[in-house]
């Protein structure tokens, strides 16, 4: 095979990476959720815990303390704020509906923490900060 060829080949063979490099989509943020993903995703999508439960599951599970709340532990799972303001627990975001979400965030016990103080929980925090519809 001559230099011309094996200069050929090589050009084609960056190009070719180049261009499937560009049209791979880009990544998804684990601890951010945007309304505009939310839209796309549009089919069942009705209320905040819909489109968590659909797009980051993982933010519903449990995490963290394990303890008896009644004991002066916290609970397993993610405490919930709405515009930098405490709302409740997991099952509050049922009240939220998909349309009035700007991004919905998750925070790990240490984020949650920085972010709101001892209100944070002792299993991270999902805030949602809202939009007009």
């Amino acid at each position: 095979m001559s230099v011309k060829h094996l200069y050929l080949v090589a050009v084609v063979a960056v190009l070719g990476c180049a261009a499937s490099a560009s049209q791979s989509p880009s990544p998804q943020r684990g601890n951010l959720l945007t309304g505009e993903e939310i839209s796309l995703a549009h089919a069942d999508i009705t209320t905040a815990y819909d489109a968590i439960a659909r797009l980051r599951p993982n933010w519903l599970a449990a995490h963290g303390v394990t303890s008896n709340p009644a004991n002066g532990g916290g609970t397993r799972f993610a405490v919930v704020f709405v515009d930098g303001q405490p709302y409740g627990d997991l099952t509050s975001l049922r009240a939220i509906p998909a349309y009035h979400i700007g991004d919905i965030r998750y925070y790990d016990v240490t984020e949650a923490g920085a972010r709101f103080g001892i209100r944070g929980g002792s299993s991270g925090a999902i805030e949602i900060r809202t939009s007009t519809p």
